[in-house]
């Protein structure tokens, strides 16, 4: 049986299962049992569409893998055969759990991720500047955190702010709505055509926090100004968890004693009773050995606490930290700055 799937409409799930039929039986059985219900019924529904793939596509997919992971060329590509995937998923769950992930209908093999995976982002943004601003927002909220924000500074300025508010104020989207606007995309972008009512949980202001986390500082900046004209409860609560605690373990030694001289010692003490044992060492790491052995006895000393408490004091330190990298006085490891030389 010829192949269903044609390259040009070949999604990541559809390369998925290609490779799960190209590897070993049992490496292939070990990456499964990783897999949540929905993704397996995902990647069934794209194996029962592949058919019996022909080898040129076959040796396509293998060759994207190979070069990502190893950066080596493919040889001796065989065919393979249909239904592995089915076997697969058979041979290693019980009977409840394929009842689980067979009897999903809320699956559909093209997303839109998949679908604008290899799209320039300059072509995207000039799309999406001609849809309603909700739109946009949607699409731009189902891409990876990278491709978006290089999505969102390919639009015109003044849409910018309006499409990122929408994306933080979004709490749950139609299932059905992503589906169809995975199909436009496709009619739009290749010329290819195209019940449950089930909504996806969202946490809008999240997808806006990494859209961020993957700009460059000026745009950064001047985007959340313009978020903070119109909706300044939104701009802030972005800015809270664009840095957060455990994001200090990304600071350099220097950083880590620059914001030390900024933070009162009880509420570094009450911050790291919450800690784990690297941030712990992190600050040990930055102080004397005589204020270290003395952070270590106000530590043990310290009797149960509300977990409240501990996270209000994290936060401030985190928002004092926040606060020096905008002034430029610590540097936070791969935000959106140029490299040092």
């Amino acid at each position: 049986m010829a192949t269903r799937v044609r390259q040009k409409r070949l999604t990541g799930v559809h390369k998925v299962a290609i490779l799960l039929r190209l590897l070993d039986y049992e490496v292939s059985r070990e990456i499964v049992q990783h897999l949540s219900d929905r993704d397996l019924a995902r990647i069934h529904r794209a194996d029962s569409d592949l058919g019996v793939p022909d080898e040129a596509l076959i040796r396509e997919v293998a060759r994207d893998f190979k070069q990502k992971v190893f950066g080596g060329n493919v040889a001796g590509v065989q065919g393979v055969q249909g239904r592995r995937v089915d076997n697969l998923i058979r041979d290693t769950f019980e009977e409840d759990r394929l009842a689980a992930i067979f009897g999903r209908t809320d699956v559909d093999v093209g997303k839109i991720q998949d679908t604008l995976a290899d799209i320039d982002a300059r072509v995207i943004g000039r799309i999406l500047s001609r849809e309603y601003p909700q739109t946009a927002a949607l699409v731009i909220s189902q891409l990876p955190a990278l491709q978006a924000a290089e999505v969102v500074l390919a639009m015109p300025e003044d849409l910018r702010s309006d499409v990122v508010m929408r994306i933080a104020r979004m709490e749950k989207i139609s299932e059905d709505m992503l589906v169809e606007l995975n199909r436009a995309l496709e009619r739009e972008l290749s010329g290819f055509e195209g019940g449950s009512g089930r909504a996806q949980e969202m946490q809008g202001v999240d997808v806006a926090v990494q859209l961020f986390m993957h700009m460059d500082r000026a745009s950064e900046s001047s985007l959340l100004e313009a978020i903070d004209h119109d909706d300044p409860e939104i701009a802030e609560t972005i800015r809270e968890r664009m840095f957060i605690f455990d994001d200090l373990l990304d600071v350099d030694d220097r950083g880590i004693q620059l914001l030390l001289r900024n933070i009162e010692n009880q509420t570094l003490v009450l911050a790291l009773k919450g800690a784990d044992d690297q941030m712990l060492q992190k600050f040990l790491a930055n102080v004397s050995k005589r204020v270290a052995q003395s952070l270590r006895e106000d530590l043990d000393s310290m009797g149960p606490v509300r977990l409240s408490e501990v996270e209000t004091a994290q936060q401030q330190i985190a928002n004092t930290a926040r606060e020096m990298i905008d002034r430029g006085e610590i540097i936070v490891a791969g935000r959106g700055e140029d490299e040092l030389v």
